[in-house]
């Protein structure tokens, strides 16, 4: 009786889902939140957004990051063009991640805005983990910020997305 016991568990244990478990973002994000430090890596991805938006390359996701981003999207928004590139399931500092934004001209300007956005329903969660950050990172930004181009971080909510921010437009 055992054994069928047993056998009968694991067929029921097979078909019951399993929780996927959402990637932490947190290394290729590593520094966002500290005054806009970007990794290579991020770096990279937003870069290669760039490229993409103008119709001049494709996206380059980071290594090890394959499955955790969507399709890219551009689309113009009066003069700049604004690309989303949704995260399937992935977290930073353990808050769920909807999207990373990026904002930028349609030619090649000084103007770039790079943007996570949080899931709607983790506002409370965001901001216990980035107001604060948000707050101390926009000081020391500005204290680095010598052509005084009016450079802003931090965290905010629009449209009721909780979102980080980093606008280094020159």
């Amino acid at each position: 009786m055992r054994g069928k016991t047993a056998v009968i568990v694991a067929l029921v244990g097979l078909a019951l889902p399993v929780a996927a478990v959402a990637q932490p973002l947190d290394p290729l994000l590593a520094g966002f939140d500290d005054a806009c430090n970007y990794t290579d890596a991020l770096g990279d991805l937003l870069q290669s957004t760039y490229a993409f938006a103008r119709k001049q390359g494709t996206v380059a996701i980071p290594e090890g990051y394959e499955s955790v981003f969507g399709k890219p999207a551009v689309q113009s928004v009066d003069e700049y063009l604004h690309i989303t590139l949704p995260v399937l399931d992935g977290t930073w500092r353990n808050v769920p991640v909807k999207e990373i934004e990026v904002y930028i001209t349609e030619l090649e300007s000084g103007f770039s805005s790079h943007t996570v956005v949080f899931a709607t329903n983790a506002l409370k969660q965001a901001e216990a983990a980035f107001k604060e950050r948000g707050a101390a990172a926009q000081k020391k930004l500005a204290s680095q910020d010598e052509a005084e181009f009016g450079w802003q971080t931090g965290f905010a909510v629009r449209d009721g997305a909780p979102r980080y921010e980093c606008d280094l437009s020159t």
